[in-house]
């Protein structure tokens, strides 16, 4: 079990502690989420995805006198490593008009020993409209080398138009950054950026960089070919609710959020993320007449693509006690041709505890084949200590998924299934479910994932979610 899959177990299982006594002890604290869509996950000026988007967001804890701890994830681009996840503590408060934060924070990436993910203690401080902080790490990912970090920032919020004008400047050094050969690449970076909030979401768009060659790049770590250094404008959507026990401020906003920490992303029975966990979330739009739109993301694991990216657009509303639902969605993944990234034509009802469906994609993942999915559901939210349970069942069939040899080796229709329970605490929902499917191991790597890392093992999976 990896790193991440284990702290994702740890704040699933820490909700469910914790959340209860959020709901009836008062003074406990309170619980906010976060979401964003970026067009580039940047670390201190550097590329961590390749200068390619990312899905990032999660969970913060804190407390009125001024202890703080949370979670974080992103997805990123390191080999097989494709996803980063986040867990840190402090404490915040303020003396006159000088605010500071001291915390601790220990970055996690699947993939990788625990042993060489660094933990790295901060000091900030902010004062009228500038910041300050540093940061040191004992051991800079796993080089037993010391990394320090320091940063100058500037925030201005009295703009026209409700615009917010952020620059920053920071220099990395130590003894992380001095190579044994001689080559010396402490480095500066830079931001500078505007932003505002439209419709209860915040626009971002910042101009990043950094004084690294392209050989200092290089031999960081990184690849200077894919641009991981270069400087660049960065655009990010995000969305955040300061405590999730209560209604979203400006609630009669068209646009809602959603941000899910999950210990594997499973797509109709099958594992997404090589068994692992993922980071998830997005936007949607809705309209009083029924017409919705959005987009969704999770880091993936296949190969060089880490990221996927959806949307979609239809329509849902009721005749009577029957709810339906009409649309269409489009699977987009970074890395991919997007004449391979298929389109799903959906239709889904619903009646009392029931719901079924069915989608219908003309080119599955540039087959030029066809699938067809149908599934069946049941949720039932009448049990006691506020707990529902939920169940389904699809299969999965078509042209795309026929025996094209005659051997009966690539006829991988398949049946897959889903029962878990879940509960509200205190406006976070923990979900743990059960899921699986009938595809044997061959079948399994037939389709394209690798059997002996569990892509299609049943599996019990664990989510923390917020829609706000």
């Amino acid at each position: 079990m990896s790193s991440i899959r284990k702290s994702l177990l740890s704040l699933a299982v820490a909700s469910v502690v914790a959340t209860p006594l959020m709901a009836s002890a008062e003074g406990f604290g309170t619980v906010s989420a976060n979401v964003a869509l970026v067009t580039d996950y940047y670390f201190r000026g550097i590329s961590q995805t390749d200068n390619d988007g990312a899905i990032q967001g999660g969970f913060d804890w804190s407390h009125d006198s001024g202890f703080y701890a949370g979670v974080w994830g992103s997805n990123v681009s390191f080999g097989d490593t494709n996803l980063e996840f986040d867990t840190y503590a402090g404490f915040a408060n303020e003396i006159g008009d000088f605010g500071y934060d001291v915390g601790v924070l220990k970055y996690n990436y699947n993939d990788t020993s625990s042993h060489d993910d660094p933990v790295e203690w901060y000091i900030n401080g902010t004062y009228s409209y500038f910041s300050a902080g540093f940061a040191y790490s004992p051991s800079w990912f796993g080089s037993h080398d010391s990394s320090k970090y320091v940063h100058l920032g500037f925030d201005y919020d009295e703009l026209p138009m409700g615009l917010t004008f952020s620059a920053s400047v920071g220099k990395s050094f130590g003894d992380a950054y001095k190579v044994k050969g001689g080559t010396d690449y402490e480095y500066v970076d830079y931001k500078v950026g505007i932003s505002k909030d439209i419709w209860g979401l915040n626009w971002d768009l910042s101009y990043v960089g950094n004084d690294l060659s392209k050989k200092e790049c290089y031999s960081y770590g990184y690849d200077y070919k894919k641009g991981n250094c270069d400087d660049r404008f960065i655009l990010s959507v995000s969305k955040s609710i300061d405590d999730v026990s209560k209604p979203s401020e400006g609630g009669d906003l068209p646009i809602s959020g959603n941000v899910a920490l999950v210990t594997d992303y499973y797509f109709r029975g099958i594992s997404q993320t090589d068994n692992d966990g993922a980071i998830q979330g997005g936007f949607d739009w809705s309209h009083d007449s029924g017409f919705y739109a959005g987009v969704w993301g999770s880091n993936v694991s296949f190969g060089d693509t880490n990221l996927e990216f959806d949307t979609y657009a239809g329509f849902a509303n009721e005749i009577g006690d029957f709810g339906y639902d009409v649309g269409v969605i489009k699977y987009n993944y970074n890395d991919t041709s997007s004449h391979d990234d298929p389109v799903e034509w959906y239709i889904n009802g619903t009646y009392s505890y029931f719901s079924a469906g069915f989608a219908y994609s003309p080119s599955w993942f540039g087959s030029h084949d066809s699938s067809k999915y149908v599934h069946l559901g049941f949720d039932y939210d009448e049990l006691p200590m506020g707990l529902a349970l939920s169940a389904s069942v699809g299969k999965s069939f078509g042209d795309a998924y026929d025996d094209k040899n005659g051997d009966g080796v690539n006829d991988f229709d398949y049946v897959d299934y889903k029962l878990g329970v879940n509960r509200d605490f205190a406006g976070v929902n923990v979900d743990l479910s059960y899921v699986g499917n009938d595809l044997s191991k061959k079948e399994c790597n037939s389709y394209g994932y690798d059997y002996k890392k569990g892509n299609c093992d049943d599996r019990f999976i664990l989510s923390v979610s917020k829609g706000f």
